[in-house]
């Protein structure tokens, strides 16, 4: 009799340890997932465009028309395959992935995760984000940081479009600092050091970030210089920034959708086998610029709701709940950084095919330059 009263105690406590390992993962198929299957469902049939559509989302948005039909292409064993019917807006990724992965073949593990969490975010039969997982984004995301700081001169040698992105990019978050010699009193002879600060990063949608500590005078132009006063440094701020410019810099290296005027990748000089990062052209535009602020919105909002979800989720009191506040603010950043930049790479692409207009890419340009 003693030992069945406790059965319904062990029976609760085996339960209660399965939803623990089970649970981490968050549904998002049935949650306020904005956007991404609308554009599917919208050209559900129109086969033409929706098959256009998909072409586009397989490849990069500045890579040549005639190099299309391989810019998907991937071995079976890749990570992003692995799971039949999968998303081509992923197949970009995976080609990323595969060649950080014969650069940087000490990351290996790193960009494992990163593989495993966007085919489950992608896949709509799945549609789903496991918490466990983002914490090792960020923890991948502090390790590639903490590697520039190591050895930034190993970066700025890099020729890997992600290693100089990321390097940009976390030098632009930090103020991209420089100095200038300055006129002393006059009579003196003495000249002091004046600190010239960049406005921070800038995202290819034109948001800025920068580093909360930094107070200085930020010469937007040689003739109006603004002067910015810093903000005490927080941790879940700075944690949470830190892991948006690493997935920032990702997904930039793999879809290049065009940025904006002042966007921090625009500043990054290509290597010599490639072409700058491209930028939104008003006279030949890839979409109207009324679609270019609907996906900016879209994005937004689908990074909103996704923020919305996990933090709820990670705030609460459920088994996912952690008392974390700066973990908490990275993870909820993951998620949403995540998707924004999936929804923005299928909307610029949906965009594209129903307005029938084609992106303008840097070699159509160099030879329409030519003529």
């Amino acid at each position: 009799m003693k030992r069945l009263r406790y059965a319904p105690i062990a029976l609760l406590g085996i339960l209660l340890m399965q939803v623990g390992c089970n649970s981490s993962a968050l549904q998002l198929r049935d949650q306020l997932y904005l956007h991404r299957g609308e554009f599917r469902q919208r050209l559900a049939n129109k086969q033409d465009l929706a098959d256009k559509f998909l072409a586009c989302t397989g490849q990069a948005h500045d890579d040549p028309s005639n190099e299309r039909r391989d810019a998907g292409t991937l071995s079976e064993s890749s990570p992003l395959q692995r799971q039949k019917g999968q998303a081509l807006s992923l197949r970009p990724l995976a080609a990323v992935i595969e060649l950080i992965r014969r650069q940087h073949p000490e990351k290996a593990g790193s960009l494992s995760i990163l593989a495993e969490v966007f085919e489950e975010v992608d896949t709509d039969t799945i549609a789903r984000i496991d918490l466990d997982k983002l914490k090792q984004i960020a923890e991948a995301a502090r390790q590639w940081h903490g590697h520039i700081g190591l050895d930034e001169d190993q970066f700025e040698g890099d020729s890997s479009r992600f290693a100089r992105l990321l390097l940009a990019y976390n030098k632009a978050y930090f103020g991209d600092l420089s100095y200038r010699t300055r006129s002393g009193s006059i009579g003196t002879g003495v000249r002091g050091v004046l600190k010239i600060t960049s406005q921070g990063f800038v995202d290819r949608s034109g948001n800025a970030f920068l580093f909360p500590g930094i107070s200085a005078e930020i010469e937007m132009s040689s003739s109006s210089p603004v002067r910015a006063a810093a903000s005490m440094v927080d941790s879940q701020r700075v944690s949470a920034d830190l892991t948006r410019i690493f997935l920032e810099a990702f997904f930039d290296t793999a879809f290049r959708v065009p940025a904006v005027h002042g966007a921090t990748a625009l500043r990054v000089a290509p290597s010599s086998r490639e072409f700058s990062y491209p930028e939104f052209d008003a006279d030949h535009p890839a979409i109207p610029v009324e679609a270019l602020a609907r996906v900016t919105r879209d994005s937004l909002r689908a990074e909103a709701a996704v923020v919305s979800i996990v933090g709820k989720t990670v705030r609460g009191g459920s088994v996912l709940g952690t008392q974390n506040e700066t973990l908490a603010a990275t993870l909820e950043t993951a998620a949403g950084v995540i998707v924004k930049k999936l929804v923005e790479h299928e909307g610029f692409c949906y965009f594209q095919v129903i307005t029938g207009q084609t992106a303008s890419t840097p070699r159509d340009q160099n030879e329409a330059t030519v003529k």
